[in-house]
Order: C-alpha cells, then sequence, then structure tokens
C-alpha cells in the first residue's frame, strides 16, 4: 500500500462511531445476514504482517481502518482489533498520540509465522517426552515429514469462486510461483476425498478461507494467499462526497457484505445493496445511485441503465497479487476504474 494511500485516509479516521448501528437510510444493507467466518485472530495477524513485508502497509504509515481490514479479508472488525493489539504488543504496531494505528518503522525479527510455529513444535516434544519417545526418533520423524513437504509434495490447486478470476488470479499467482505448478478448481468443484488422496495443497484468497476450510475438513492443507484492494480503486471511493447515495452491487450475499465494508470503511454514505441477479431492483435503484459500486460482470449493465450518474468498476488487481472479491477482471488491469454514463 502506498504511502500515497496512507495519507489519505485519515479524513475519514472518525468514521467508526457514525457506521455502528446503521439507520433508516439502509434497509436492504441491513436485511443482510452477517458474514460468517472461521478466521482467527492470528490468521488475520499472519496476513497483516504479510502486508506489511510486502510493503503494502509501509512502515511508520497509518494501519488501514480496521472495518476496511476485515472487508478485505472477510472477517470482523472485533477479530482484525484483537489481531492488532497482539500486533502491538509483539512490536509490530504502535499507537500514535491515542488517535491511531501505524506500522513501527523498525520491526521485531520474529513474525506470528515463526511463534505458531515454534508453540506447534515445543507442544509436540512435550507430547512425545510424556509418551515416552526419545529426542532422536522425534527428530527422525520430523524430518522425514518436512522432506515429504518439500520434495514428495502433492499437487498445489488454486481456488476461487468464478471463472474469470480463477484464470486471471492463476495466472498472477503463478506468474510468483514459477517453482511451483499450480493447478486450478473453483470452489464449488472442489473434492475433498480427491484432495486428501492426492495430498493436495489448497491455495485460497483470505476472504475465501472459511468457506473452503469448512467445505474441505480439517485434513485438507489450506494455505491462504495475500490479497489487497488497489491504491486506485480507494482512491475511486475517496473522490465520493460525503452523504452520497451508493447502490454496491456483488454476486451474492458474502461479496455484497464484504464490498459493503469497503465503501463504509472509505466513504460517509448512505449504502443500498443487491445482488448481481436482481435485475429489476438495479432498473430501480441505479438510477436514484450517485455511484454504483459494482462486479464488472453487472457493470455494463449498470452503466447502460436511463439515469445513471457514475459507476465504480470492481475488477482483479495487477502489480503483483492484489484482487478484489468474486469479481471478474477489469479492463486495464487493476482493482477498481471508473465509469460514466454508457459505457
Amino acid at each position: 500500500m502506498s504511502a500515497r494511500r496512507g495519507e489519505n485516509r485519515p479524513r475519514n479516521a472518525a468514521r467508526g462511531a457514525r457506521e455502528g448501528n446503521g439507520d433508516a437510510s439502509r434497509p436492504m444493507e441491513r436485511a443482510r445476514k452477517p458474514v460468517q467466518t472461521s478466521l482467527t485472530a492470528r490468521d488475520v495477524q499472519e496476513a497483516i504482517e504479510e502486508r506489511i513485508s510486502k510493503g503494502l502497509y509501509p512502515l511508520g504509515h497509518r494501519l488501514p481502518p480496521l472495518r476496511s481490514i476485515a472487508a478485505e479479508l472477510g472477517t470482523s472488525p472485533s477479530t482484525v482489533s484483537r489481531a492488532v493489539q497482539e500486533m502491538i504488543r509483539d512490536g509490530w504496531l504502535e499507537v500514535q498520540e491515542r488517535q491511531f494505528v501505524r506500522v513501527r518503522s523498525q520491526l521485531p525479527h520474529k513474525s506470528a509465522r515463526h511463534a505458531e510455529v515454534r508453540r506447534a513444535i515445543q507442544s509436540i516434544a512435550h507430547k512425545w517426552k510424556l509418551w515416552g519417545g526419545g529426542e532422536q526418533e522425534l527428530l527422525g520423524e520430523i524430518r522425514e515429514i518436512v522432506a515429504e513437504a518439500f520434495e514428495g509434495e502433492g499437487p498445489f490447486v488454486f481456488t476461487e469462486c468464478n471463472n474469470n478470476d480463477l484464470n486471471y488470479m492463476g495466472e498472477q499467482l503463478a506468474g510468483e510461483l514459477p517453482h511451483l505448478s499450480i493447478g486450478r478448481a473453483l470452489i464449488a468443484d472442489l473434492d475433498a476425498t480427491r484432495l486428501r488422496e492426492n495430498k493436495s495443497v489448497v491455495l485460497v484468497p483470505y476472504y475465501h478461507y472459511a468457506e473452503v476450510k469448512e467445505q474441505v475438513g480439517q485434513d485438507v492443507s489450506i494455505v491462504p494467499v495475500h490479497t489487497s484492494p488497489s491504491a486506485e480503486t480507494l482512491d475511486e471511493l475517496l473522490t465520493i462526497p460525503s452523504g452520497s447515495n451508493v447502490l454496491v452491487v456483488g454476486h451474492n450475499e458474502r461479496s455484497v457484505a464484504r464490498l459493503s465494508g469497503i465503501v463504509r470503511a472509505y466513504v460517509d454514505a448512505r449504502i443500498n445493496a443487491i445482488m448481481e441477479d436482481e435485475k429489476e431492483k438495479l432498473s430501480k435503484f441505479a438510477p436514484s445511485a450517485d455511484v454504483i459500486f459494482a462486479v464488472w460482470s453487472v457493470a455494463e449493465a449498470a452503466a447502460a441503465v436511463p439515469g445513471v450518474k457514475r459507476v465504480i468498476v470492481v475488477g482483479v488487481g495487477g502489480g503483483g497479487y492484489h484482487s478484489n472479491r468474486c469479481g471478474v477482471p477489469a479492463r486495464g488491469g487493476f482493482f477498481g476504474g471508473g465509469l460514466n454514463g454508457k459505457v
């Protein structure tokens, strides 16, 4: 995340207190059920650490709003808050003048990932000792398992919820990891039994981690991969005037909830939210919206509705593996872009 993005955000810093319970201007959004997720604070901590390590959350700059991080990862603000508190204790983040949280200019050497591995190994070693096992025998078991993971590893499979993101994001991931052969499969097509038999490793964006974990079970190895909205999308959102009427159009309830969360994090707006197959509602609400924040598959249809003022397209990211939720590639590459009037 660029320094420019961090500088833009402070004017929205106090918005959280106004977002609490919603109001009568958000009847459709309020009717949506909350997104269920099994991401833990430790999962969120690893995701934030990864973004800091890649420079997306720059050293010395303000951390994005908790609601924004929660929307990007598909989890709750309270889970993100617990992760942030732990990272403050671990020395990754600091509270600046009791007003906001920023990334420290110097980071600790150990990450949550290292700490988790150490705890797991320590727990296994203690159990092994209690069971009467010897040190060399345990080390032999560990070497065998590690060798299997690094040398005789099962196939890697990248998964997403639609073909456009599956192929576009899969190509980006393959470019970043050229030493690995990575297959692709839609989430709906994942076969837990076959994955277990092949000892497959499933690569999934954080915002789909919970549903994939529920679908394939505990016996399949799942590795979440980094994603983030681009600066272009946030720049588009920051140009929306306070108090605007924003219509969010997503693929499904999970997509709608995530995209609404991103809008709320950056815009003090009144939000209505629908799904892309609700054509009649699109025709009804689109003309009265100041801005439509829509996935690409419905963007052209939205822009073609008479009276539409502006459409911000949600697409997948360029310049690294940064993406949106269940969207399709926007023209020009980045996550987000503007359409004014007809397409």
